[in-house]
Parts: C-alpha cells; structure tokens; sequence
C-alpha cells in the first residue's frame, strides 16, 4: 500500500505542477472519485470483505493490503457493524491513497441512480441481497482494470497508484521512463514523498543516478523537499549523497557514437575528444547544500551522517554554511559549524563569506550566531565591501548596529572604494545613515567616484537623506575634483526638481552648475 512521507510537500518546480501531497489527488487512478461526502449508506463493511478480498488476492498473490488490517481490526472492535449505520470511511483513519481509490469504489458501486453503470443494474435497492450492489461492484472493478493499460507510468506515478505502478511494471513498462519534462519516475516519487512508490521503483531496478533534463538527482530532490525517509531509503540504496548539478549540462551538445559511425581510427579519436570536451563539469549544488537552505536540520544532519561534504562549492562560489547563511537557517549553521565547517571560507569569484551574505539579507540572529562562532566582521568582498557595508547597502539598522557593537569600522577602509555610510546614503537608507553619524561616521568621507554622502544622496534623489545630512553639517557646495560636481549639479543631471530646489533653498551655489556645463 502506499504510504505518503507526511513532512513532505509535492512541491518541486516541475512543469506538470505538482503542488502538494497532503491535498486530495483529483486523478486517481480508481474510475470513480466522487464527493465522499455525498454517498449515501450502504451495506455493512462485513458483507463487501469477500468481494474486496477476493479482488486483491486476484490483482497480487503477494500484495498485502492494509484495509485488510483495517477490517480485521473492526472484526475485533465488534462483531457486526449494522447496515444501517454509516461506513466509516476517511475520518479518524489514516489510510494510504490505494486503499481509499478502493472504498471509494466500492461505496460508489452502491450507490443508487449511478449514470456510471448500466440502467438495469442501477435500481435502488437498500441491501445488498438483491445482488445488485456485487453487479456494480464488479463493473466498477472491470472499468478500473480496463483503464489502466491507457495509463502510462508517469501518470500512475503523479497520482501515487501503487497498483497501476506495479502492474504496468509488471507488463513489461519501462521503469526509467520519463515525464513529458523530462523528470525520471523515481525523482518524481522521492519529489511527491511517495515512500513506498520510491521502495517499489528501487526494487525494480530504476536509475537511482537519474537526472533527467534538470540534472538532479532523486536524492538533490528528496534533500530539497526534506523527505528524511525517502532520504534514508535513497541512501540505503547508495545514492551518491556528493553529486552535485552539472550547470552547462543544457548548453552542451550531446553527439551520439551511433550517429557519427566513426569508420578510421582517427575518426573514433575525433569523437572521443568531442564527447569529452562536451562532458559537463560539476559544480553545482549538492544534496547538502539543497537541503541547507531550505532549512531542513534533520535532513542535513542525515546527509552529514552519511559523509556529505561540509566545504564543496556551487556555482555560485557557496559552501553549505554559507547558502545556509543567506537563507538565514540557524539552527542549521549550528548544526554545520558543530561539524566543522568552516566559518570563513570565501567564494572564489565575488570573495563572499557567510557572514557578508547574512549582513546583506539582513539575518540578525544569524549574524550574531557567526560573530560568536569567530566570523571575520572585516573581511572583504571583492567589491572591497565589509559586513557592515554590505548591511548598509539595504538598510539592514539591527545588523549594522550589532557589528558596530561587535567593534566593526564604522568609515571607509584604507583599500575600500566606498564607506557604509556613502552606501546607506546612495540607498536612501536615514535611519540607518542617523545611526553611522551618531557612532562617528566621516561626513564628507568620499567613495572612488569623488562622491561625498550629500552628493549620493543627491544624484539618487533622496530629499529626506539630503535634509538629514544637511541639518548635520555636510558642505552643501562640496564640489568633485575632476569634474567639479556639486550635489545640486548631480540633483539637475538625474531630474529631480524638489531635491534640486531643496538644495537651491538651502544656500547651493548655482554659479557652480554653470562653471560645470559651460
């Protein structure tokens, strides 16, 4: 029977949208899906147990159905359930989706005035002695089997039908078939948090290495979703808990042998050259680092377990701590730096640490976490930019006040290009701008462009962030020493009338706008 991993979500960014697996599936594989709600009464669950036994016996000698337990539990519970009272079907019990397509079938069959079946058949009857409700039942089974070899194995997958999986398995389907987009029936198993449909299609052998068209691999998916179990399962398996995404795998031109026919020795060398200059490099993310940002402690920690590796880079240059760091997981941080990850390692291009990417997004509980954990608050990036410039950039005040706390520089390193308060100001950013002012921060300090604060503030059109820097004393006439550019003249430039006449009012010199565009 199938069982669904219940901390899961159906949620992979897949073109055929599955979305979920806790909701109701509107396209099981049973022919009859009706409201449950709306059927009506029907004979005791004791007088449909031969004919719903005997069926599954028929479909799979081995298959051992849970609704078996079920009936057997209710035998237990009492000796006869009356007619007259409701069948309990879904409420207060948990069953898997095969066995509820099943009930849901049989309860249909015995419904009354069903345009399903024929008319002959669909007279009401309040009992089963009639035989009519054995009539229905063995159409709606007929029509089930019936259905099923129009079915591929991608739709009885979607659907989470154990049954139709195994039975067209069973007539010879191909277990690594694929979706329309491309997706493998097992990562579209592990991606829905169908447990026993990953158990089903393991054992029949299918790819556990499959990546399809996306390049991912059931277990970067399950990682991902934070399936644990099917996690568990894959490992147990042997997926490789290290691949990692293969990010120019699209842009590489795949040349099959048997299309080229190589005749000489030489030709055979050509196309062995071709196919390893076209072999895509792994450099992406990793079933750790999946699993990492989306925040799944239990998940990483199995894959840790499992000999997952702490310092492994993707594309973008970032370990795990440090996607951990940008997405703002920490209890997940704590779990990789117990571990021992390193908690100043850099990307190699943009030279981004975990702890720059917390200050840019603004994680203050996870900045904290890094200061204490011993992060570098002054390393750089290769934009020559600190943690704290990478806060003021967005107006992160909680962040910069805390790395101010912590001792960080408040103005312009020797071999920087700009200053956190030159950045708060180009972003509009006052209240954070107040904060740098009041711990120090130098006024008329000026970026690589020449540009004061006043200056950003102007060019970017920021009114309230000139009157702030105004009222605390910049040099309104300040000018650039290349240009000669004032903030009145960079206010004019970018068209912005108010900040242009807030500043004329203040006393900006306009002899210098026409010195400037003579």
């Amino acid at each position: 029977m199938q069982n669904v991993v219940h901390d899961s979500k159906c949620d992979s960014p897949r073109d055929n949208d599955l979305n979920d697996s806790n909701k109701d599936h509107s396209e099981p594989s049973s022919p009859l899906n009706g409201n449950l709600s709306g059927i009506e009464r029907g004979p005791s669950l004791s007088s449909l147990q031969s004919h719903f036994m005997a069926e599954i016996s028929d479909s799979d000698d081995d298959y051992v159905s849970e609704v078996e337990s079920f009936i057997l539990e209710q035998e237990d519970q009492e000796d006869d359930i009356e007619s007259d009272e409701p069948i309990p079907l879904v409420d207060g019990v948990d069953f898997d989706l095969d066995t509820q397509y099943r009930l849901e079938a049989l309860l249909e069959a015995c419904k009354v005035d069903n345009p399903v079946f024929d008319a002959d058949s669909s007279e009401s009857s309040s009992n089963s002695g009639d035989g009519s409700c054995d009539k229905k039942y063995d159409q709606c089974n007929k029509l089930y089997w019936e259905k099923l070899p129009q079915s591929t194995l991608a739709e009885a997958v979607t659907n989470g039908d154990l049954v139709a999986v195994k039975r067209l398995l069973e007539e010879g389907r191909n277990v690594n078939e694929v979706t329309e987009s491309g997706e493998s029936l097992i990562y579209l198993a592990a991606s829905c948090g169908y447990y026993e449909l990953t158990q089903l299609l393991l054992a029949m052998k299918a790819n556990i290495e499959d990546r399809g068209l996306k390049d991912k691999t059931p277990l970067m998916e399950a990682a991902e979703q934070g399936n644990t179990e099917i996690v568990k399962l894959l490992l147990q398996h042997g997926a490789d808990v290290n691949a990692q995404i293969c990010q120019d795998k699209k842009k590489a031109t795949k040349i099959k042998a048997c299309d080229m026919k190589p005749q000489t020795e030489l030709q055979q060398q050509q196309l062995q050259q071709q196919l390893q200059q076209q072999q895509p490099v792994p450099e992406g993310n990793t079933p750790l680092i999946f699993a990492c940002a989306a925040g799944h402690v239990d998940t990483v920690r199995l894959l840790l377990d499992a000999g997952a590796s702490l310092e492994v880079h993707n594309e973008n240059g970032h370990t795990p701590l440090m996607e951990t760091a940008s997405a703002g997981h920490v209890e997940v941080a704590k779990l990789l730096v117990e571990r021992g990850a390193s908690i100043n390692t850099h990307s190699n291009e943009f030279k981004e640490s975990a702890l720059t990417l917390a200050c840019y997004k603004g994680h203050l509980e996870m900045v904290r976490f890094l200061l204490e954990a011993g992060a570098d608050r002054e390393h750089k990036t290769d934009e020559m930019h600190t943690a704290l410039m990478e806060a003021s950039m967005d107006g992160h005040v909680e962040v910069a006040r805390l790395l101010l706390d912590s001792g960080a520089q408040v103005n312009m390193p020797a071999d920087s290009f700009e200053s956190p308060l030159t950045l708060a100001a180009c972003g509009g950013h006052v209240e954070l701008a107040m904060l740098l002012l009041d711990r120090g921060a130098n006024i008329e300090e000026v970026n690589d462009e020449g540009y004061t604060p006043l200056m950003e503030a102007a060019r970017e059109g920021h009114e309230e962030m000139v009157a702030l820097l105004l009222s605390q004393g910049a040099d309104i006439n300040a000018q650039t020493e290349e240009t000669q550019e004032t903030a009145l003249t960079l206010a004019c430039c970018g068209g912005f009338l108010e900040v242009s006449d807030f500043l004329i009012k203040a006393g900006a010199d306009i002899s210098n706008w026409v010195l400037a565009h003579r």
